[in-house]
């Protein structure tokens, strides 16, 4: 129905004019996204002197780069169905409060299972993180911000993650130590970031879908200056209201139709990132073994241009559509990888232009991640749906980041990039099988199933 302004005028949730509000909206929930990344990748430059100051064994550096990403698999599982049911702003504070603690109890650790406990620990609350921010997002924004608002926050995601290895290449003159600097560092943008998120109000879709109408119109009129219509924030679904945990959403999920976007959502992001994250945890050692000097200033520039791959992906993602975007970065993620795998490349250049090509790409995509799953999904299902594709996909990234030094070292580097060749182009056929155009629909459109 409509939602009508004070002033006279008339419009939907899904087409109320931009505002202020919305903004700072988009730019409040870009701070979970930028420490994930920031905690995820100063890792990438502390491991490399982390493993001879807790004398780790190839098991060991595999378990403790991977346990994040274990982490992130159990707080998207266990808590996107939890905030479906408990509600987004609670849960939207708790988990950079839980990013402040543990990243200061890093600098502390004096041995290898200390520091796992700790990086599985900041996973659940990045795995919480995910659903959190992306419903809530997709939740308080109109239809012509949601694609680049979600977007922006893999956007976030990839500056957190740039900025983590300027800062870690700076803080390796530290000393012994400096590991432990670098990774305490993450306190620093969660304590900004959690004192800005603390104002943000409750989704008003979530509210109606919890029958608080009247809050959920409060929360409309105090922020838009507008009043909405009952109709307006029911349109996505009138499913009776279920009691319990937030667990039983797991199941209903399949049982209200959304198998194939549970599938589809699942299957692109895994092999998005299965690939991805076990590169970029161990990208200076593989520059190093391709024979690039200054593996880790490399890694540095790589990751910039990265930034510049999401930033390219949020300013097309309304403009060329979700589908051809999905499609078309991964023809350029398996042209890159094939290059690496196959030709001779004798020139650090072209092996660092590569490397870079392929973040590039897959970064460009990546926005899609917080896009489809989010936009797919019911709002009383929303954060579940996130939550399940988040979870599957850190099955492979966790899988592809412990299993990748054993695998290089059995099949070298080059047979390493060849199963991320076959793994890319399943992710590339599953999407032109299975991804819908959604651009142009509103949150109803998007998300019903016949």
């Amino acid at each position: 129905m409509s939602l009508t302004s004070t002033t006279g005028g008339a419009s939907s949730l899904d087409d109320a004019p931009v505002t202020p509000f919305h903004r700072r909206i988009m730019a409040v929930a870009m701070g979970g996204p930028f420490c994930d990344g920031y905690l995820l990748g100063v890792m990438g430059v502390a491991l490399g002197l982390i493993t001879p100051a807790l004398h780790l064994d190839t098991l060991w550096t595999g378990l403790i780069a991977a346990s994040v990403l274990v982490g992130v698999f159990l707080g998207g599982a266990v808590f996107g169905p939890i905030t479906d049911r408990v509600g987004r702003h609670l849960m939207y504070v708790l988990n950079l409060a839980a990013f402040v603690v543990f990243s200061v109890l890093q600098f502390f650790v004096t041995e290898a299972w200390q520091l796992l406990v700790l990086r599985l620990l900041i996973g659940i609350a990045i795995g919480a993180d995910y659903p959190i921010a992306s419903a809530l997002t997709t939740e308080l924004v109109p239809r012509r911000m949601r694609g680049p608002a979600l977007s922006g926050l893999v956007l976030a995601w990839w500056v957190g993650y740039g900025v983590s290895f300027w800062v870690g290449w700076a803080l390796t003159g530290l000393g012994d130590d400096a590991w432990r600097w670098m990774l305490a560092s993450g306190t620093v943008p969660a304590l900004v970031f959690l004192f800005f998120r603390a104002g943000i109000p409750e989704s008003p879709r979530w509210l109606a879908s919890r029958g608080r109408i009247d809050e959920a119109k409060a929360v409309v009129r105090k922020h838009l200056g507008q009043d909405v219509s009952d109709d307006e924030l029911l349109s996505e679904n009138r499913q009776q209201q279920r009691g319990g945990s937030g667990l039983g959403n797991l199941v209903e999920v399949f049982k209200r139709g959304y198998t194939v976007p549970v599938v589809f959502c699942s299957v692109f992001w895994i092999c998005q990132v299965a690939p991805a994250f076990a590169v970029r945890s161990f990208q200076p050692q593989m520059l190093s073994a391709f024979g690039v000097e200054s593996s880790y200033a490399s890694s540095a520039v790589i990751t910039t241009i990265a930034v510049a791959g999401i930033a390219l992906g949020l300013v097309v993602v309304n403009r060329i559509g979700r589908r051809s975007l999905l499609i078309s970065t991964f023809v350029g993620i398996n042209a890159s990888l094939i290059a690496l795998a196959v030709l001779p490349l004798h020139w650090a250049f072209v092996v660092v232009a590569l490397f870079a090509a392929f973040q590039f790409f897959e970064a460009a995509g990546s926005g899609l991640q917080f896009v489809y799953p989010s936009e797919l999904f019911p709002t009383d299902l929303r954060a579940t749906g996130v939550g399940i594709a988040t979870a599957m996909s850190r099955v492979g990234s966790a899988s592809s980041t412990f299993l990748l030094p054993i695998v290089t070292a059995d099949l070298g580097v080059r047979g390493t990039l060849g199963i991320a060749v076959a793994i890319t182009m399943a992710g590339l056929i599953v999407s032109y099988f299975l991804a819908p155009e959604t651009k142009d629909l509103g949150l109803a459109e998007a998300s019903h199933r016949s």
